[in-house]
């Protein structure tokens, strides 16, 4: 039995047990509110596919991870944040409107699912460059702080490209940075 599974025995016997409490006591709208809270638990599937070189698991709309044979080379899980979207797309640089931080207008940019996961080949004859694209955005509820990431991964190597926005607001303007009198620069020092 693996650990994932065991962990799944535990939260079905634990959800049991609470059903069980909630309709001898006949509280039946608490038992509505916690299965439909419950219910991404059972929704969540692993799924993947293999680029090229590359093994690409979709769990959700929330997290991907991407292995050469054993080795880890990108993932991403936006369970930690509290506004976070991940996107596939085939383009380098896509067209894309956000609006309060969340992405709200695109033709280039593809909800998380396997099926939208593409491998671009280009025109390169000197290597491979076949890539696929992650673009993943996040940001806090009010939109103040946040970023727009585009990562793309090489099928045949695994190695990740990393192109960043990021975006911050200081109400009240930003503290005054600690006296630093070491000078590394070549042309100020």
């Amino acid at each position: 039995m693996t650990g994932s599974e065991h962990s799944h025995i535990k939260v079905t016997l634990l959800l049991t047990l609470i059903v069980r409490y909630i309709l001898e006591f006949k509280l039946k709208k608490l038992l509505l509110v916690i299965l439909l809270l419950t219910q991404p638990i059972y929704a969540d599937t692993n799924k993947s596919v293999t680029i090229n070189n590359l093994e690409v698991t979709v769990t959700g709309e929330y997290k991907v991870e991407v292995y050469k044979e054993a080795k880890h080379m990108f993932s991403f899980d936006c369970r930690p944040y509290i506004s976070c979207e991940i996107f596939t797309t085939t383009k380098d640089d896509p067209s894309y409107e956000l609006f309060d931080g969340r992405v709200y207008a695109s033709d280039d940019l593809k909800p998380l699912v396997l099926d939208n996961i593409e491998e671009v080949v280009g025109y390169n004859t000197n290597f491979y460059d076949g890539n696929i694209s992650f673009f993943i955005t996040i940001t806090t509820p009010s939109a103040t702080t946040g970023s727009a990431t585009m990562y793309i991964i090489n099928t045949e190597t695994g190695a990740v490209a990393v192109n960043a926005k990021e975006w911050d607001w200081f109400r009240y303007g930003m503290t005054k940075p600690k006296a630093n009198n070491s000078c590394f620069n070549v042309v100020y020092c």
